[in-house]
């Protein structure tokens, strides 16, 4: 008979037998962590001094197989505390951190754990079994067999209880299971230590006591459980093996529940003495990730395809946006591209179409991305992938319907604007289009991964603004642009989307049609002339607006890596600081 957790005369869940299969292919050694004398500033400019301690020296050692609670007030200092011992925090630190004796190595640290935050960060449109084989094949060696990884995917499962949910896609998950989901997916690779920030927030009474229990069964087998935790009853308060009571970032209790009260009847706040350090020292690892880029960027692209099937309603709006805007823009211009008379109409045309691609390829990513963002924050910690691979699926999984739509648009106004029928021209004018609209997106891309969706859409569209002003200054002017506008000019991509689009379409053209006494314009060159794009080749502005591309994906990378790195934010923020206040002392 399978033993069973149980209190106030009610069983939370039955002891699974212990995980053979994730044991033989992913063997890891008990881990145990030990701290003494740390501490944590962060700057504060209200307080004396210009710094805030967050932690005052504290100690502690956090034994394998063992529940362990950190627990205080809001303020006290226990999710610092986390942050720091999981790695999340490593600027601005002092004190002393050990793994089984030896000094922390963070490179090793990050192989032997995972940091569950408190928010329920899983994959969209997903079921429990598709989330699960993707964290399997991602965090399981390449080495290991399919039929393997599947067991492994079973063993966890069962053990979380997540069995009637298995083909549920997350979206439908109740509180409690979105919460074993988040644990069953770090367990695959079979982590000694498991952080947990908050686990029983947003839970009711039953869901929080089938969490505890559940985490409870983990530490049984072997596994190192830390958890941050606000106000636990008093049936939960004697599950856990140790807990770890903090108050204005001094530790006032460390040890069993059952001697808390006693404690605090006899001391007043006094930390207790360091532990002494364990046997074992940390096994050393040759690899930086279990799989390799291309096999990381595979699953994580099929991943997104497969969310990107299911988010139909996605899929159907930019289809429905592209094709009515196309027949609107095509209208208003209706059969306007060989009207001598009509020819200021197709610049305004080329103005159009670039707003359109601009503010459509913009606004997307910098109102979705800071979604993803939050989802990446957890799996990328946790070491999932890299965020090359990432980053790279993310790009190419867009390209195919960003093509399709965008040569739906543009061949849509281009013949329904009466322009000349030639394959060259039609050519060069749709890959001016798409380029834009690459372009676009990278810079969409670049405000997403840097601000959160409420700041980015106020900034967004200023950026927009002046690219737009820039675009079209000196329409008109012919040669006689200031040379200090035409830097400014240069960097507008929308101005080189501009041009090049309107060159496509005015050069080396036949006469126009005329049926007036007298068309100015009826030699599309004195138009290009009059515009400044006399000289104009097409495919240069195709290779400047290239190059901000690629200059817009870099920094999309580069503000990304930003975010996820917090040792490095940290750090800046942390250095920066001193240097201001070591200048005004």
């Amino acid at each position: 008979m399978n033993e069973t957790i149980s209190f106030d005369s009610e069983v939370i869940l039955p002891m699974i037998k212990p995980l053979t299969q994730l044991n033989t292919i992913a063997k890891k050694v008990p881990v145990d962590i030990e701290f003494s004398d740390l501490t944590y500033c962060v700057a504060d400019s209200s307080t004396k001094g210009g710094w805030r301690q967050l932690l005052k020296s504290v100690n502690g050692r956090f034994r394998s197989g063992e529940l362990t609670a950190i627990l205080g007030p809001s303020g006290a200092g226990k999710s610092t505390l986390l942050n720091i011992l999981a790695g999340y925090v490593t600027a601005g630190v002092k004190g002393s951190i050990k793994i089984n004796g030896a000094p922390r190595d963070m490179k090793l640290f990050t192989k032997l754990s995972s940091y569950i935050m408190q928010e329920d960060l899983i994959q969209p449109r997903l079921s429990v079994r598709e989330a699960m084989t993707v964290a399997a094949n991602l965090k399981l060696s390449s080495e290991i067999s399919h039929n393997e990884k599947l067991a492994v995917i079973d063993e966890v499962i069962q053990l979380l209880g997540l069995q009637k949910c298995y083909d549920t896609r997350s979206e439908y998950l109740s509180g409690g299971q979105r919460k074993r989901l988040s644990v069953a997916l770090e367990l695959v690779n079979n982590p000694p230590v498991i952080f947990l920030d908050e686990p029983t927030t947003g839970l009711d009474d039953v869901a929080i006591k089938k969490c505890i229990a559940l985490l409870k069964n983990i530490t049984k087998l072997g596994r190192s459980v830390i958890c941050t935790i606000h106000q636990p009853s008093a049936s939960l308060f004697q599950i856990f093996d140790q807990v770890y009571v903090m108050a204005n970032g001094y530790c006032i209790y460390n040890g069993s529940p059952n001697q808390v009260v006693p404690f605090l009847s006899t001391v007043d706040c006094i930390c207790p003495e360091t532990y002494t350090p364990a046997d074992f020292s940390v096994p050393v690892t040759n690899f930086e990730y279990p799989t390799s880029f291309w096999l990381q960027f595979h699953i994580l692209a099929s991943r997104m395809i497969l969310q990107l099937i299911r988010n139909k309603w996605i899929v159907y709006l930019q289809f429905f946006h592209h094709f009515l805007s196309g027949l609107l823009i095509g209208g208003i211009f209706f059969r306007n591209g060989n009207d001598a008379s009509q020819v200021i109409s197709i610049f305004k045309c080329c103005l159009t179409i670039n707003v359109f691609f601009v503010y459509t390829h913009v606004m997307s990513p910098v109102l979705l991305f800071p979604l993803e963002v939050k989802l990446l924050k957890r799996e990328y910690f946790n070491r999932w992938f890299s965020l090359k691979a990432y980053f790279c699926a993310v790009t190419v999984v867009n390209i195919p319907l960003l093509f399709i739509y965008g040569i739906m648009f543009s061949s849509i106004v281009f013949f329904m604007s009466g322009q000349p029928i030639e394959l060259g021209r039609f050519i060069l004018f749709t890959s001016i289009c798409i380029n834009v609209a690459l372009c676009s997106q990278g810079l969409g891309y670049a405000i997403g991964a840097s601000f959160e969706i409420l700041n980015g859409s106020v900034v967004a569209p200023h950026i927009l603004a002046l690219l737009v002003a820039l675009a079209v200054y000196g329409m008109g002017y012919k040669d006689s642009i200031e040379p200090t506008m035409k830097i400014f000019m240069s960097f507008s991509y929308i101005r080189f989307g501009l041009v090049g689009a309107t060159t496509s379409l005015l050069s080396n053209r036949d006469p126009l049609e005329c049926d007036e006494i007298y068309c100015h314009y009826r030699d599309p060159e004195v138009m290009l002339k009059d515009l400044g794009m006399k000289g104009a080749i097409s495919f240069e502005q195709f290779t400047y607006i290239t190059i901000f591309t690629i200059l817009f994906r870099l920094t999309a990378y580069m503000s990304l890596k930003y975010r996820m790195t917090s040792e490095l934010r940290n750090k800046l923020v942390y250095y920066a600081t001193k240097i201001v206040k070591q200048k005004e002392t």
